[in-house]
């Protein structure tokens, strides 16, 4: 084999066996977490009015993803008779509206808060008490604004309007609280592992584009899997108990409430938080010795 031949067919671009991330249009792990870093500082430093009125409003973009769910294979029943789980993947596609707006418009999520927070927090660059006070209010007011919103713009303005679309949702309700409390701390656990998932997507894109198909993919996925997302449960518990379910504020509490925060928190906070800071955050000099670099 001539030399010409062999230099030719052995370039150095064509035997790295790795797609360098340094290529993509994305900020690579390292500067992702960097990123994160700063939310989370940006997060501990928000003044009460404003931490209280963005998570008011978290909690009503959440709500308004799920009442698009419920509207979209409400009324589709038979559709949900024929063939569910392509009535479900559908109307789950349209739940991810709600952490898109959350992401663009930098308001309050206490599930993706969990993520973010524990990371800056193991990092030490926010206290355990800028933990608990965003946690703590975030979640506080999320409740808030999914109850004003299932109150208010779902239920008294009768966008369920039609007997299929209430029926699902009670029975949607039903679902959520009626069911084994441990199956529900590892379906939290499942949901905002994607969550944290999607909140780290998200901050790698430098799109707006890529941002929202970072945000869709995992959130799409816990919704057609049938994760519980706990702010998400305030909105859709509610709304179930304005058309009539068979169970209580309590029930609801213990057997959703509860079980679905604490496998929440497993999820964003040790999944995502935790992890990413193990990987990336623990040492200083880590992210640069991480770091792949390529002509």
């Amino acid at each position: 084999m001539s030399t010409t031949h062999a230099d030719t067919s052995h370039a150095p671009d064509e035997r790295r066996p790795h797609v360098s991330m340094e290529k993509v249009d994305a900020h690579s792990p390292p500067e992702t977490c960097q990123l994160i870093t700063q939310s989370g500082i940006a997060k501990a430093k928000l003044p009460w009015a404003d931490l209280i009125i963005k998570s008011f409003f978290g909690g009503i973009f959440i709500s308004l993803g799920s009442l698009f769910d419920l509207v979209i294979a409400g009324g589709a029943p038979g559709l949900r008779s024929s063939n569910p789980s392509i009535a479900t993947m559908l109307a789950a596609f349209t739940f991810p509206v709600g952490f898109v707006l959350i992401i663009l418009t930098n308001v309050e999520l206490v599930t993706s808060n969990m993520a973010v927070m524990m990371y800056s927090t193991l990092q030490k660059r926010t206290s355990w008490y800028d933990l608990a006070r965003n946690w703590i209010t975030s979640y506080i007011f999320n409740l808030a604004g999914c109850l004003f919103f299932a109150g208010i713009l779902a239920w008294w303005s009768d966008v369920l309007e039609s007997d299929a679309q209430t029926s699902y949702a009670v029975t949607q309700a039903q679902n959520r609280v009626n069911i084994n409390w441990g199956f529900n701390f590892t379906r939290g656990i499942g949901c905002n592992w994607l969550v944290g998932l999607a909140v780290y997507l998200a901050t790698s894109g430098k799109d707006n584009l890529s941002k929202i198909v970072g945000i869709w993919i995992p959130i799409w996925t816990f919704v057609t899997l049938g994760y519980q997302h706990s702010v998400a449960n305030f909105f859709m518990v509610p709304i179930g108990m304005f058309y009539g379910t068979n169970f209580g504020v309590g029930k609801f509490i213990y057997q959703s409430i509860i079980p679905v925060t604490l496998g929440n928190i497993v999820g964003g906070a040790g999944l995502v938080g935790a992890l990413l800071w193990f990987l990336y955050g623990r040492d200083d000099t880590l992210a640069t010795r991480t770091e792949q670099h390529f002509d």
